[in-house]
């Protein structure tokens, strides 16, 4: 059978026919592929971009924290001894309407800290964002025509099962990545 761009005459006889195609395909095209990988991990665990930005978010994440067990403390306080000054009769009218207007604002307070600790996550997301952009846009620089495809691979999750270290360009993309943050921190 005589070959045309990887498919075989038989397959272009077989789809006129009522007969189930038999696609024949070639690994010639990439015999000559060059492939090489990034370990996730790595990145991830030695890239200072991540290392600073999770220090500041833990810290936020932390000081956060720290006033939302404040806030509840102090309202659940007040919130008891508003119940009881309003069950024992012993505070006036316009008294309970003011603690009850400072627990109201106090609740609002406590639910800014909520939104503030959501928005973290959202934070967290664009910062993710920015560092697949940071690492993509450096490979294609240090790439430049060196391999056909990069792949990624993580032991956490692993999505490739076998992987050659000697194809393994995690180190320099990392040396080069960190460099490039190096750089941007002191322009700043």
């Amino acid at each position: 059978t005589l070959k045309n761009n990887g498919v075989s005459t038989e397959t272009i006889e077989n789809a006129s026919s009522n007969k189930s195609p038999v696609i024949v395909t070639s690994s010639s095209n990439l015999a000559d592929a060059k492939i090489a990988y990034i370990n996730t991990d790595s990145i991830n665990e030695h890239y200072a971009y991540i290392a600073d930005f999770t220090k500041v978010l833990k810290s936020k994440k932390s000081s956060i924290e720290s006033q939302m067990q404040s806030l509840t403390a102090k309202f659940q306080q007040e919130y008891e001894a508003f119940q009881q000054s309003a069950q024992a009769g012993i505070a006036s009218e316009s008294d309970l309407m003011k603690q009850k207007t400072n627990l109201e604002r106090q609740q609002q307070e406590i639910a800014n800290k909520e939104l503030q600790m959501q928005n973290l996550g959202i934070e967290l997301e664009e910062k993710n964002i920015e560092l697949n952009k940071n690492v993509k846009d450096f490979l294609a620089k240090y790439n430049n025509g060196k391999f056909d495809y990069v792949l990624s691979y993580s032991d956490m999750l692993p999505t490739i099962l076998l992987v050659n270290p000697k194809l393994d360009i995690t180190n320099d993309i990392l040396k080069g990545i960190n460099e490039e943050y190096k750089n941007k921190k002191v322009k700043k």
